[in-house]
């Protein structure tokens, strides 16, 4: 991970297997067989090699079409093993609300994170956080303005113009990356929220922090400023890193953090947000549910397993550059990708590249603005990678 990045866990050879769901509390019988089979079955094979090319059989399920799904970004990997028993040990607390579980999570993200409890904020996922953002840009009244780069990750305009504030859209950059200088002059007296996704979804590209930062700080403190970290887990260039420590400083800025992609909990809708104390509380005062005690106690100890998560992000970007390999020796342009996808020039309307996908099972991207041609790609797990490489250059229309 570059200098300035995220904290992250230690790596696996300074620490034991075993992980803190070991010490989850013990379930009788009749309760364990409610869910054992379920949960705990494929933990034998879901362990990613910590060498990728051995493939690790993927825990997720597959479309009920028999599909291989590479077209939502998902982590084929996770959930972890120590998020799963985490799972299964959640059902005896179903009956309870999850405030109490919710306040431990904040504890231990702001002890990872190197901040006050005040300043975190936890959602059912980073999409709910989206909205409140949207909301608390609304508040003011109409004729409020978002500024977003064109494509981006379309939650956030898409419920920002359901309550009334609309989009400023700005082009990205030559190198399909936001175009912060551009960003920055579409900042008008109308402008309410700035959203940055870093690294950008769909184009996998990502802004070094130092720019970003003297951005973030370029930007009027009437001005709220949110960067979507979703996919920083994955990034390796040098110079990309996360801006969350700039919140102890910077009274406009918002920060998103997800568990659906590292680690491999999109389908228990747990994220959380980090920002000074007095805005984290505007936001907090938006909340619109809470999420489910079976989420929390998954990425509690989806945190802890760090094992998971280094073998996930080893496996991850491997397979993420044999895929950037491929397409170099096939003559298709490709962005450097920071995420667990590739965006690609497939030279051909996207729909028609899907449609030549999905005849071999393969479902991937979909059309973007202003990209017609470009095709986004997940990384799924090693072997789901060999099929999409043996189908690719047909589909491309190509020889291999």
């Amino acid at each position: 991970m570059p200098a300035g990045s995220a904290p992250l866990p230690p790596q696996p050879s300074t620490l034991p297997t075993g992980g803190a769901a070991e010490s989850l509390p013990r379930l009788s019988r009749r309760s364990a067989l409610l869910g054992a089979a379920a949960l705990l079955a494929p933990l034998a094979t879901s362990r990613v090699s910590a060498a990728p090319a051995v493939t690790a059989e993927a825990p997720a399920p597959r479309h009920p079409s028999g599909q291989i799904r590479l077209d939502s970004n998902e982590n084929p990997y996770g959930p972890s093993p120590a998020a799963r028993r985490a799972i299964l040990a959640s059902a005896v607390e179903a009956p309870r609300y999850a405030d109490d579980a919710t306040q431990e999570l904040i504890t231990k993200l702001a002890a990872l994170q190197h901040l006050e409890r005040t300043q975190i904020v936890v959602g059912s996922g980073s999409a709910e956080l989206l909205n409140m953002a949207a909301l608390l840009a609304s508040l003011p009244g109409p004729g409020g303005e978002l500024v977003a780069a064109q494509p981006t990750f379309e939650q956030l305009p898409q419920f920002a113009q359901a309550v009334g504030v609309a989009t400023r859209w700005v082009p990205l950059d030559a190198g399909h990356a936001h175009d912060l200088p551009a960003m920055r002059a579409a900042v008008t007296d109308r402008t309410r929220l700035v959203y940055v996704c870093n690294p950008n979804n769909p184009t996998a590209t990502a802004v070094r922090r130092d720019a970003l930062e003297a951005f973030i700080r370029s930007v009027p403190t009437s001005v709220l400023v949110l960067v979507d970290e979703a996919y920083i887990d994955l990034v390796d260039a040098d110079g990309v890193g996360s801006v969350a420590a700039l919140t102890k400083e910077c009274p406009h800025l918002i920060v998103l953090r997800t568990f659906s992609k590292i680690h491999g909990l999109a389908g228990m809708r747990v994220g959380y947000g980090m920002a000074a104390p007095a805005l984290a509380q505007r936001l907090r005062d938006l909340q619109m549910t809470y999420p489910n005690i079976a989420g929390l106690r998954a990425a509690m100890a989806s945190l802890d397993d760090h094992v998971f998560y280094w073998d996930t992000r080893r496996a991850l970007l491997a397979d993420r550059q044999r895929v950037e390999a491929a397409l170099d020796r096939l003559g298709c342009a490709h962005t450097r990708s920071q995420g667990n996808f590739v965006f690609f020039d497939a030279s051909m309307p996207v729909a028609d590249f899907n449609r030549a996908m999905l005849a071999h099972g393969l479902r991937v991207g979909r059309p973007f603005a202003r990209y017609e041609h470009w095709s986004r790609v997940t990384i799924g797990t090693h072997a789901e990678v060999d099929r999409f490489l043996d189908v690719l250059p047909g589909a491309l229309g190509r020889k291999a």
